[in-house]
């Protein structure tokens, strides 16, 4: 079994996308079942595995290389995808304002919310934890693609992750068209600094995957002779096609058995 760990705005529901058309209902874009919880967990993976008894890929916002998720699934391999914490910090708020989540012109204050603040790092390690999240990409995670190479990463994710051959989208899900909000910080300079005093840690985290674990993946990749000739990525062919049967399924496995199942337990226990 895989796990994405999903950040936001690094192309994550691209990778949720591909993997629905790859895996059907052996995919699951999960849930807390316990909204409390702070992860989604190995008892989450338990009752999901009843009405998922096929099961094969997850995903989600909640998954956690930190967790304890390994003690349902033994196996089980963790992903992720990193990106620039610049471009993807300033994606973030942008995406933020066009969903009506913020308003315009408040990035001064938006930028010094926690949440806001070194994204990756949280991530894989559960708080401002530099060396954690280090230590998770280095002895965790099993494959960390960057947003910036997509393509190449899927080609080398293929070996290291033992899965069958997919191609990628011909274009990203969710990619935004107007970058109106994003030019304009960038030509901001106090703004711009706020960003990076937001990001050191990210960025730390970055040139670490870029600079040790990403040229380690190339090599591995490399050795196994799959996905890689000669130290470089086979050409990707991208596909015309976005959606397929087994995505369609999917969704229909999703909202009609998944959601109503979590929904029903959520309700049976709250309080």
């Amino acid at each position: 079994m895989i796990a994405l760990i999903h950040i936001k705005k690094t192309a994550g529901k691209s990778l949720k996308h591909i993997m629905r058309c790859e895996f059907g209902t052996a995919h699951c874009d999960v849930k807390r079942w316990n909204s409390s919880d702070a992860y989604f967990s190995a008892a989450d993976l338990r009752r999901l595995q009843r009405v998922h008894p096929r099961l094969q890929s997850l995903a989600g916002h909640s998954i956690r290389s930190v967790s304890d998720l390994r003690s349902a699934a033994p196996g089980l391999r963790y992903y992720t995808f990193l990106r620039d914490p610049i471009k993807r910090c300033i994606s973030e708020y942008q995406y933020s304002v066009r969903q009506g989540r913020c308003a315009p012109g408040s990035f001064a204050s938006w930028i010094e919310k926690p949440a806001y603040r070194n994204v990756q790092v949280k991530s894989l390690a559960g708080s401002d934890d530099l060396d954690m999240a280090i230590a998770q990409v280095d002895t965790e995670i099993s494959f960390v693609g960057l947003m910036e190479r997509f393509d190449e990463s899927l080609a080398l994710m293929q070996p290291l992750l033992e899965l069958p051959r997919f191609t990628p989208l011909q274009r990203r899900v969710n990619a935004a068209s107007d970058h109106a909000i994003r030019d304009a910080l960038l030509a901001d300079n106090e703004a711009m600094d706020a960003v990076r005093q937001a990001n050191r840690l990210d960025s730390a985290l970055f040139e670490h995957v870029a600079g040790v674990i990403y040229p380690r993946q190339q090599r591995q990749a490399a050795r196994v002779s799959v996905a890689v000739t000669a130290g470089k990525p086979r050409p990707v062919e991208r596909s015309p096609r976005q959606f397929n049967a087994r995505f369609l399924a999917n969704g229909v496995y999703r909202y009609l058995v998944y959601k109503p199942a979590v929904s029903a337990y959520q309700l049976v226990n709250r309080g």
